[in-house]
């Protein structure tokens, strides 16, 4: 969601935007939480999944319980907008993309919807984030725009929130994105608590339980930081 305030801007304003998310995060750690193996500071107490209503989660589980989290999200952004979006999935494995791979998921969606024709791309940071898969989709959205900037010149690259007073920040020219009104701000926050919604069996707050701390920030002043 670090670029939710942009996204719904986009929505608002009649455009189509098509989503693409690299993986299904199956490999969270706060699968660990979920399964009572460890504590999550959000929850604060130690999960038992039998008592709770829900079964021991696997990869497969906790990657199903973070996309139905996801779907509700983008139904909050996009429900009665002008605005179409679609969801794409890149199925690549958590933990494990490389700037190759992206680029070549990111390509194919491109193909997809325009073929030939420019696409507006925008992403995750590959300098200031320290998850290799963010980076990895950074680096690609970078070459793609070195390798047909006729298509791909128009990228932006968003910094979580985790990282809004980073100091690698310096090493590149950034801008906040606001939300321009109170129905973008309400929207952001919307799908926001979608990632907090606990509802056994099948709505577990997997993102709550993973980055709280991300979600809190962006809450409490929703806007976007970004970079090109």
């Amino acid at each position: 969601l670090a670029m939710a305030v942009p996204l719904v801007e986009h929505l608002a304003a009649g455009q189509d935007v098509h989503l693409l998310l690299l993986t299904d995060g199956e490999a969270t750690a706060a699968i660990d939480a979920l399964n009572g193996v460890s504590l999550s500071s959000w929850w604060a107490v130690r999960h038992a999944p039998a008592a709770e209503g829900y079964p021991i989660l696997d990869q497969g589980g906790v990657s199903a319980a973070r996309m139905a989290e996801h779907a509700t999200a983008l139904t909050s952004m996009s429900a009665g907008q002008p605005g179409t979006l679609t969801w794409h999935d890149g199925h690549l494995p958590d933990g494990g993309v490389t700037a190759a791979t992206a680029y070549t998921a990111i390509l194919a969606v491109a193909d997809l919807i325009a073929p030939g024709g420019p696409v507006r791309i925008k992403g995750h940071s590959p300098i200031v984030d320290n998850h290799p898969d963010h980076v990895a989709c950074g680096q690609a959205l970078t070459q793609l725009s070195i390798d047909d900037p006729a298509r791909f010149s128009d990228r932006r690259h968003y910094v979580l929130p985790a990282y809004w007073t980073d100091p690698r920040l310096s090493q590149v020219t950034h801008w906040w994105d606001l939300p321009d009104t109170a129905d973008v701000a309400a929207r952001t926050l919307n799908a926001c608590r979608s990632y907090g919604a606990w509802a056994p069996p099948g709505r577990l707050a997997v993102g709550f339980h993973s980055i709280h701390a991300s979600f809190s920030t962006l809450m409490a002043t929703p806007k976007a930081m970004t970079h090109l």
